[in-house]
């Protein structure tokens, strides 16, 4: 019996995280508002069909990198692709274009939407926008995670990073 309750409560958490998900996402879009106001800190997630927390995400190298001069700003203009970040759903890399010494786009060479099942194809579609734009005002990888886009977080802040450091 406390087996079962067990199961089921575990199910009822993993129904009320994506929810959350699904309601802050939707909430924020066609929004004008800030978007750092929709977002949650999370450092788990519990898929609700496996019952297990997040996998471990590795890294990589598959990097390229196109700079030129330097401008004023913490980073070296010029365009840098981050490394392929393998997670449960598929793999994850960003390009980010430096301008002026500050980050003016970042666009998803491989994404867990293409890869990953539905589910996890909606919520990635929907949160890689968030966090590019978040990273755009942070102007780093140091961005909040939406609470039930772990995963896409984790490999998106991991390319990210890898990218960044080449443009110091």
């Amino acid at each position: 019996m406390k087996k079962i309750l067990a199961v089921l409560v575990t199910g009822l958490i993993a129904v009320a995280m994506v929810l959350d998900a699904y309601w802050l996402l939707l909430m924020n879009k066609g929004s004008t508002t800030d978007a750092s106001a929709t977002t949650t800190s999370q450092s788990t997630t519990t898929d609700s069909a496996s019952n297990s927390t997040n996998a471990t995400t590795s890294v990589s190298s598959s990097a390229s990198t196109i700079s030129t001069s330097s401008s004023s700003g913490k980073y070296k203009d010029g365009i840098y692709k981050g490394s392929s970040v393998s997670t449960q759903w598929g793999n994850v890399q960003v390009k980010v274009t430096i301008s002026g010494g500050k980050i003016t786009d970042v666009t998803m060479v491989h994404s867990t939407s293409e890869d990953g099942e539905g589910r996890s194809q909606a919520i990635a579609g929907q949160a890689e926008p968030v966090y590019i734009s978040e990273t755009k005002k942070a102007q780093s990888a140091d961005i909040q995670a939406i609470s039930g886009a772990t995963v896409t977080y984790e490999g998106y802040t991991q390319s990210l990073q890898s990218a960044l450091d080449k443009a110091v």
